[in-house]
């Protein structure tokens, strides 16, 4: 079996969808989920998609997600890498590690710094020059979290339309000056949503005095429910902690527990560490990893670094 590896061409974009619902369909969903994550998603282009094609089929693919993550403050673009899938009957000719050998030098063409990824076999991803950055995973018993706070100094509701460039400003202040977090505009904010599966109430933002303080966002999912990102304003940080008491009765009424990955000296993870069920560690199922393709002297795994994986893949 000789692949032929490159671009994905706009007709095979259905071929492509039906690969990841066969490869993913137990884990991640419909092939409806996987054409959002394209279509609706601004910043993709044909070149980001890599697909392996034998004799007219696609039997391989992998998707760059283009991204401006900061390093140390410094805005550069990288490259996410998901959706990696070959068909069950193209396994074990390498067929993934050419395609993300592939990944790795359009990334390398189109001039991004650095490469990042999720991942449950990260020794798969070792082998192509990746690493692990260790980041703190908090579980604690939802019933808990629900009686964090008193939420009756802040008015937490769903987030609306009107609230986003409140919230991307927030957020933008937030995570000045760090390593790690994914610039945003208002658009790029909307974009996940079309395939992240956030269900109504799923961002929450607090606010006070008529002024959005803080949000949350978290989903539903089989193993818990998920917080995916949470900041707030300068001294507001009660603001986190009347959020995640609101997303605590959500998870209590699904019967579910709180899981959370948060940056190391974040309010959310005080917030969880002050809980007598928490349970906290750096071994993750699902680490993210990194590699350095041309960060320009900048440290990328030396420093304390603020991930959250929201709008990442």
């Amino acid at each position: 079996m000789e692949p032929k590896i490159r671009a994905v061409r706009r007709a095979e974009l259905t071929q492509v969808y039906e690969l990841l619902n066969l490869v993913f369909a137990t884990k991640e969903g419909s092939p409806v989920r996987f054409a959002a994550q394209t279509e609706h998603d601004s910043t993709f282009r044909l070149r980001h998609g890599r697909v392996a094609v034998v004799d007219g089929r696609v039997v391989g693919y992998v998707r760059i997600f283009a991204r401006t993550m900061l390093i140390a403050g410094t805005p550069v673009l990288v490259g996410g890498i998901g959706s990696v899938a070959t068909h069950p009957d193209a396994r074990s000719h390498g067929i993934a590690t050419a395609l993300l050998e592939d990944a790795i030098a359009e990334m390398h063409r189109s001039g991004m710094a650095a490469s990042f990824l999720f991942t449950g076999i990260p020794g798969f991803y070792e082998r192509v020059g990746y690493q692990i950055v260790r980041e703190p995973s908090f579980t604690a018993d939802a019933r808990e979290v629900a009686g964090l706070a008193d939420a009756g100094s802040w008015d937490v509701r769903p987030m609306s339309d009107a609230d986003v460039p409140g919230v991307v400003a927030l957020y933008r202040r937030a995570i000045a000056g760090s390593t790690g977090a994914i610039v945003r505009t208002a658009r790029t904010w909307r974009d996940p949503q079309a395939w992240l599966d956030e269900d109504d109430g799923g961002c929450l933002v607090a606010v006070r005095d008529g002024v959005v303080s803080g949000y949350i966002r978290s989903r539903c999912r089989s193993y818990g429910h998920a917080v995916l990102e949470a900041e707030c304003s300068p001294g507001q940080e009660g603001a986190i902690a009347a959020l995640l008491a609101a997303v605590g009765q959500r998870a209590v009424a699904h019967g579910e527990r709180i899981i959370a990955l948060a940056p190391d000296a974040h309010p959310l993870a005080a917030a969880l560490r002050s809980l007598a069920s928490t349970v906290e560690t750096m071994d993750v199922e699902h680490p993210m990893m990194v590699q350095a393709l041309d960060v320009r002297g900048k440290p990328l795994r030396s420093e304390p670094v603020r991930w959250w994986n929201t709008d990442r893949i």
